[in-house]
């Protein structure tokens, strides 16, 4: 049995679709997912998707065609359904699609293994190469599904501020930051944990992967962090590395974001001191970079 398997079950896992009607080519992706560290763990026995690894962070590969190529579905730990799911042929699970279209997979606990085993034919261990350790969480770009994570799937909403609401997941670390300025009704940032980002960002540009430096006024509210408090990480660690900071010395956390790092997908890399969610302050600077990024696109 795979290693993952157990990590599986107690951790959220993400669904991400290529179209075989895009202009995106699976080969490309896949090729990019063993380049973040991940291995192919397994193959639905039908033949339409498959399981990749990375540590704890696991991933349903998809090709469906009534779906877009991104970021497609989040399967959750719960015994009880949400509304309105039906049996999903290929993974065994229950699913339903939220009124974006995100498909929501959940599956009990006490039968996952069961149910892996007879939907999925299993091949390799789980990747290890890399520093990543687990999704901390993603950035959905609507609240109109909000509603069906807290009451039916018991996410708990720890956090509300003008420009979003954090929900976290009752039985692990999973939070979800619902964007209150858009509501384009997709996922389109994945946050990924780290304990050790200086190794992970050196091997995710030796392979090619990309992120822009931080904006100048960005680097000063840095630079203004540090004139307060001195109790951050070394200030040339992270100017060095072109850092995003932010928190307070006793809860802070650093990222570095990977634009596109998948067709349609910005990967947050952070390494957290003391903190356990999301940082609303980071990831309303790369929002705002990425609202700012579409306007210039419509101009």
């Amino acid at each position: 049995m795979v290693r993952v398997l157990p990590l599986m079950s107690k951790l959220n896992f993400l669904e991400y679709n290529v179209n075989p009607n895009d202009s995106v080519d699976i080969a490309d992706v896949i090729i990019k997912l063993r380049l973040l560290g991940f291995q192919q763990i397994s193959t639905a026995k039908n033949e339409k998707a498959t399981m990749w690894a990375l540590n704890s962070c696991v991933l349903l590969l998809s090709r469906h065609e009534n779906t877009s190529t991104g970021l497609s579905g989040l399967g959750v730990n719960t015994d009880v359904a949400p509304d309105n799911s039906r049996h999903c042929e290929t993974t065994g699970m229950n699913v339903v699609k939220d009124v974006n279209g995100l498909n929501i997979y959940s599956f009990p606990l006490s039968t996952f293994k069961d149910t892996y085993d007879k939907h999925f034919i299993t091949m390799h261990e789980a990747g290890s190469a890399t520093s990543l350790e687990f999704y901390a969480g993603v950035v959905y770009r609507s609240t109109a599904s909000m509603n069906m994570f807290t009451s039916e799937l018991k996410f708990k909403e720890v956090k509300k501020t003008p420009d979003f609401i954090t929900t976290a997941c009752s039985l692990n670390r999973f939070n979800i930051l619902w964007d209150l300025h858009n509501d384009i009704g997709k996922i389109d940032t994945l946050v990924i944990k780290t304990d050790d980002i200086s190794d992970t960002i050196a091997k995710m540009i030796a392979n090619g992967f990309e992120s822009k430096s931080l904006q100048p006024q960005r680097i000063i509210d840095i630079e203004q962090k540090y004139s307060k408090d001195n109790e951050y990480p070394p200030i040339h660690f992270v100017k060095g590395w072109g850092l995003n900071l932010g928190g307070t010395s006793k809860s802070y956390v650093v990222e570095k974001c990977f634009e596109n790092a998948l067709p349609n997908l910005d990967i947050i890399i952070s390494q957290r001191y003391n903190h356990n969610g999301l940082n609303q302050e980071t990831l309303m600077y790369y929002s705002t970079l990425n609202t700012s990024q579409l306007e210039e696109q419509h101009a």
